[in-house]
C-alpha cells in the first residue's frame, strides 16, 4: 500500500514530544533549554532547544527507538523511488563512507571519477580498495571539470572485470549531468552495480523539467543532500538503495558504523518534511525556480564583460544534461577572478554565494528565493557591470592557461590506504619527482586531485602545482597548502 506522501511521521512525534511537556533526565545537558547559556538561546530560540534531544530517551524511549525514523525512511524510500533510505546526519560523505565500505574491500578494484568528492578519497582508505580512475576533460572557458563519459565508463569496464562497483559523480558542482542510464546499462551488463553521488541532486526526482534523477536512471544507490538544495538543515542527507545488487543488510550495518550514535532529531525531522514537500509540491516549487534562473541568465548574459554558464555546455564531450538552477557567472573578461567577484558581491552589495574560484562564483536558485531576490541580484551585476566599463578582455591568462593543462594522471603505485598510513616525510616540492605522494593535492577549480596518496609523482605534476602556487591557486589536502613541499613515501 502506497504512504501518504502529506504525511510526516516523525516531524509529527517531535512535535508531540514537545507539546506534552516532559521532564527530561536524558542528554543533552542544557534540558531542553533551561541550562542554555543566554546567547545561545537568543541564536537559536526555546522552541528549537525544547527539541533539541537525541533521538533515544527522547522522541522515542529507551528500548523501541527506531521504528519512528525507519518509517520516515520507509515514506522516503518511496519518494526517491529506492528499495530503502537511510536518513544521514553526517552528510552524504557519511553514505559514500558507508557505501564504498560495503561494496570494496581490501585490494579491490573500484571505478571513480577523478574529480570525485573527496569523500571518496577517505571511503578508499578506510576500505582499502584500489581506484581506477576516469578522468573527465577541464572546460578550457570556464575551468570546470565535465562528466564521465559513457564511452570512458565502458572502456574502464572492459578493462577492468574484477572491479566491484562504479561510481559517478552527477551533477556536478556546476549542475553538468552524465547520460545515467547509458553508464547504468553498462555497469549492469558488466555485471557491476552503479553508484551515483547526486548531492547536488535531491530535487531532480520531483520535477520532470529537471534531469533524470538517480533511480529513475537505474542506479543502484545514490546520495542527496537534502541540506543542498532543498529545505533539510545543513549536514542532513539521504542514503538510498535497491537490494537487487547491493546487500542491504550489509549496507545498513555500514552506515552505522559511519555515523553518529546520538542523531540529532531536529536535522531527522527536518529531512521527513523535505521529503513532504518534494513529494507533494515539488514539481510546482521548482518549475517556480526554474523561470527564475531562466530570467537572471539572460539578464546577466546581456551584460558586457560578464558570462553565465547555460545549455550550450550540453554539447561539450560527456555532458548529457544541465541543471539551470545552478548559476555559475564570470567576470574574468573584466579583469577579476571569482575570489574577487565574491568580495565585490559580498561587500558592496551585500550578496553571498555558494562558491567562488579563480574565474567563477557559482549561486544556487531555488524556491526559496522570491522574484526580488533575483532582481537584487541582477541589479547588482548591472552596477558592477557599469562600473567596470571598458575594461572587457582585461582578465589574466595566467589562470586559463593553467586551467586547462590540468597534469596527467601517473599510476597507482601503492593503494590510497597503503600510502596514507607507510612511514612518510616532507621534501621540497622541486625534489619530489619519481616519489609516490602520501597525501591528496587537489587545486580548486577545477575540482580534480593532481595527486592522491599513492601515486607517483611526475616531473609534469611539480611544474603544474609551482606555477598554480605562482597564480595563488587554492589547494585541499596537502598538509602544506603553500605548496612549497610536499609529504612522500618515505
Amino acid at each position: 500500500m502506497p504512504y501518504d506522501q502529506h504525511e510526516t511521521p516523525y516531524l509529527d512525534a517531535v512535535l508531540r514530544y514537545r507539546a506534552t511537556g516532559y521532564t527530561p533526565f536524558h542528554t543533552p545537558g542544557h534540558k531542553l533549554g533551561k541550562g542554555a547559556p543566554a546567547g545561545l538561546r537568543e541564536l537559536l530560540g526555546d522552541a528549537c532547544l525544547q527539541v533539541d534531544v537525541a533521538m533515544a530517551g527522547g522522541v522515542e524511549d529507551t528500548r523501541e527507538s527506531t521504528h519512528l525514523i525507519r518509517l520516515a525512511e520507509d515514506y522516503a524510500a518511496e519518494a526517491w523511488g529506492s528499495d530503502r533510505c537511510w536518513f544521514l546526519v553526517n552528510g552524504s560523505t557519511s553514505g559514500i563512507h558507508a557505501l564504498v565500505l560495503t561494496l570494496c574491500g581490501p585490494g579491490d578494484e573500484v571505478i571513480i571519477p577523478r574529480n570525485a568528492h573527496k569523500s571518496m578519497l577517505a571511503g578508499l582508505i578506510f576500505s582499502g580498495a584500489m581506484p581506477v580512475y576516469l578522468e573527465p576533460e577541464v572546460d578550457p572557458l570556464w575551468g570546470i571539470p565535465l562528466t564521465v563519459s559513457t564511452e570512458a565508463a565502458h572502456l574502464a569496464l572492459a578493462d577492468h572485470p574484477a572491479a566491484k562497483a562504479i561510481f559517478v559523480t552527477s551533477p556536478t558542482y556546476n549542475g553538468l549531468g552524465s547520460d545515467l542510464a547509458a553508464v547504468a546499462a553498462a555497469a549492469h551488463a558488466a555485471g557491476v552495480p552503479f553508484v551515483i553521488d547526486q548531492a547536488w541532486g535531491p530535487h531532480l526526482r520531483f520535477c520532470p523539467e529537471l534531469p533524470v534523477d538517480a533511480m529513475t536512471a537505474g542506479a543502484d544507490a545514490a546520495v542527496v543532500s537534502t541540506h543542498k538544495l532543498i529545505s533539510g538543515i545543513t549536514q542532513t542527507s539521504v542514503l538510498m538503495a535497491r537490494g537487487e545488487r547491493i546487500n542491504l543488510a550489509r549496507l545498513d550495518s555500514m552506515v552505522a558504523m559511519t555515523q553518529s550514535t546520538s542523531p540529532q532529531v531536529l536535522m531527522y525531522a527536518s529531512i521527513d518534511a523535505a521529503r513532504r514537500q518534494m513529494a507533494t509540491r515539488g514539481a510546482e516549487l521548482w518549475r517556480g525556480a526554474l523561470e527564475q534562473a531562466a530570467w537572471a541568465r539572460d539578464e546577466l548574459n546581456k551584460l558586457p564583460g560578464v558570462r553565465c554558464l547555460g545549455e550550450e555546455d550540453l554539447s561539450r564531450h560527456g555532458v548529457a544534461s544541465f541543471d539551470p538552477t545552478r548559476l555559475t557567472i564570470s567576470s574574468f573578461d573584466l579583469g577579476h577572478s571569482g575570489y574577487e567577484l565574491e568580495t565585490v558581491l559580498r561587500d558592496d552589495y551585500h550578496i553571498a554565494v555558494e562558491a567562488a574560484d579563480p574565474l567563477n562564483v557559482v549561486l544556487n536558485v531555488t524556491y526559496g528565493d522570491a522574484h526580488a531576490d533575483i532582481e537584487q541580484l541582477v541589479a547588482a551585476f548591472r552596477d558592477y557591470a557599469d562600473r567596470c566599463a571598458g575594461q572587457a578582455g582585461g582578465g589574466s591568462a595566467v589562470c586559463p592557461g593553467l586551467l586547462a593543462h590540468s597534469p596527467a594522471f601517473t599510476r597507482q603505485v601503492l593503494s590510497p590506504r597503503e600510502a596514507f598510513f607507510a612511514p612518510s616525510m616532507s621534501l621540497p616540492l622541486a625534489e619530489c619527482a619519481a616519489r609516490v605522494s602520501a597525501e591528496m593535492v587537489t587545486p580548486y577549480p577545477p575540482g580534480i586531485p593532481v595527486l592522491g596518496p599513492g601515486e607517483a609523482i611526475s616531473d609534469e605534476i611539480i611544474a603544474y602545482l609551482q606555477e598554480g602556487a605562482k597564480a595563488g591557486l587554492k589547494v585541499h589536502g596537502p598538509e602544506d597548502r603553500t605548496l612549497r613541499s610536499l609529504r612522500v613515501v618515505a
